[in-house]
């Protein structure tokens, strides 16, 4: 009997320690969940407010309120920090209040603008997206606020998010905001200044990256807050006049994104891939722009498609998947382009087509592969032919000279080839095997 005694308190102690990481682990889930629909429906609300609910209110009004809730959503965060003493709530309503930050500052860019340019101002076709007839007072003051919000807001929503690198993060939200704020829209320099603040993002982005606690869910949201004023930039852009200037800026973006950068976001093969092939057309279109900006599509020029086979073979070295196939394809193109030139008798067509014959060689040669080594060979021997017809020109000017000439040659070929014949023999024998070994 004391032994059946024992046994039951045994079993009874063993089972305390794992009801409550059930509970625990229930009362988590459910408060991330609850935690997620309230931001889900925070944002939902914000962008239904902006898409619909103020297209009767003046200019002005449509600043407070979202004023209004970016204040709120601090509030909810000083609640949570200061009251409940918990931090992920604190987290959340800070964050939300840094992202919705770059809209108020957006608003204030477009009040500027549309005061500073009057009658002359581009304004977007959606009426919501307009803000016109502000006084200079109520742009004054609605500048001061926003700028004393961006700094305590955003030193509160990083220091909660990430506190090691809060002067980097502080730096680089306050930099891309106060050029989101600049009142210009004109397509050129726009696209300057977006390709400048993604250099500058990229830099700063590299460098948290080599923090790993930068790689959590909190810092990878501190990183993502820091971009949103380049974002909502390139989105503004898209609701005026573009400029092929534009069009490269925001090609160069996907491009790099998605062929250089994506592997610090993801290790997911598929979306590898697709964003793969997504940077490959944009560098495509990136040359076809600058072809079309100048003119050279509008004719037959297919020397002015080569580099596109470059930037195959350049990108061959870059991207995860079918790295053999860009090389392909380049060399495939670079033939068929470099002797379609050559028949068109178009310019530069001869020393285009000897150039990338020399390139692809020596890239056949590197990767061990017989088609970009024999695609730059064929390059090669087309460019050297077009120069045959200076010969013919010549024989036809002074038969006598050039007879003598090519007698020369072929006697002092045929001594070469007698004198050295095992060492060629020899070493033709050695880079025929070779080539047969690669791919």
């Amino acid at each position: 009997m004391p032994t059946h005694d024992y046994s039951e308190f045994d079993l009874q102690t063993s089972a305390q320690p794992d009801e409550k990481p059930a509970a625990a682990s229930l009362t988590a889930k459910i408060t991330a969940y609850l935690r997620w629909t309230g931001a889900i429906l925070i944002v939902l609300s914000a962008i239904s407010f902006m898409l619909q609910s103020h297209e009767d209110l003046l200019p002005a009004y449509r600043y407070w309120i979202g004023l209004g809730l970016t204040l709120l959503l601090c509030a909810g965060g000083l609640v949570c920090a200061r009251l409940f003493k918990e931090t992920k709530g604190a987290r959340i309503f800070f964050g939300l209040g840094t992202a919705f930050l770059p809209v108020q500052v957006s608003q204030v860019s477009a009040m500027i603008y549309a005061y500073w340019h009057g009658q002359a101002a581009l304004q977007p076709q959606y009426r919501w997206l307009q803000f016109t007839d502000v006084s200079p007072a109520v742009i004054a003051l609605d500048s001061i606020i926003t700028a004393g919000l961006l700094v305590l807001v955003s030193y509160a929503g990083y220091a909660i998010l990430a506190r090691r690198q809060l002067k980097t993060l502080l730096w680089a939200s306050v930099a891309g905001n106060l050029l989101l704020m600049l009142p210009i829209r004109d397509a050129g320099l726009t696209a300057l200044m977006i390709a400048g603040l993604f250099v500058f993002l990229r830099r700063t982005e590299q460098r948290l990256h080599r923090d790993s606690r930068m790689r959590l869910p909190e810092g990878l949201a501190a990183r993502a807050l820091v971009s949103l004023p380049l974002w909502i930039i390139i989105g503004r852009s898209l609701l005026h006049p573009d400029s092929y200037l534009l069009a490269i800026a925001i090609s160069a973006i996907v491009l790099v994104f998605c062929i250089y950068d994506i592997r610090r976001y993801t290790q997911s093969a598929y979306i590898v891939y697709v964003c793969q092939w997504l940077g490959t057309v944009a560098a495509i279109a990136i040359w076809l722009i600058v072809l079309d900006r100048f003119g050279a599509l509008s004719g037959n020029r297919l020397s002015a498609l080569l580099p596109v086979a470059a930037i195959l073979f350049v990108l061959s070295g870059r991207v995860e998947f079918h790295a053999r196939l860009y090389r392909f394809a380049s060399s495939v193109m670079a033939v068929l382009l470099a002797y379609g030139a050559l028949l068109d008798h178009q310019a530069l067509a001869s020393v285009a087509a000897v150039a990338a014959g020399i390139f692809l060689t020596v890239a056949g040669i590197r990767h061990r592969e017989k088609v970009p080594f024999v695609s730059g060979n064929l390059c090669v021997g087309g460019g050297m032919l077009f120069y045959a017809q200076y010969a013919v020109d010549l024989y036809a000017t002074a038969p006598w000279i050039s007879s003598i000439a090519l007698g020369l040659l072929v006697i002092l070929l045929a001594s070469y080839i007698e004198n050295r014949e095992k060492q060629i023999m020899a070493k033709s024998r050695y880079y025929f095997n070779e080539l047969k070994g690669w791919d």
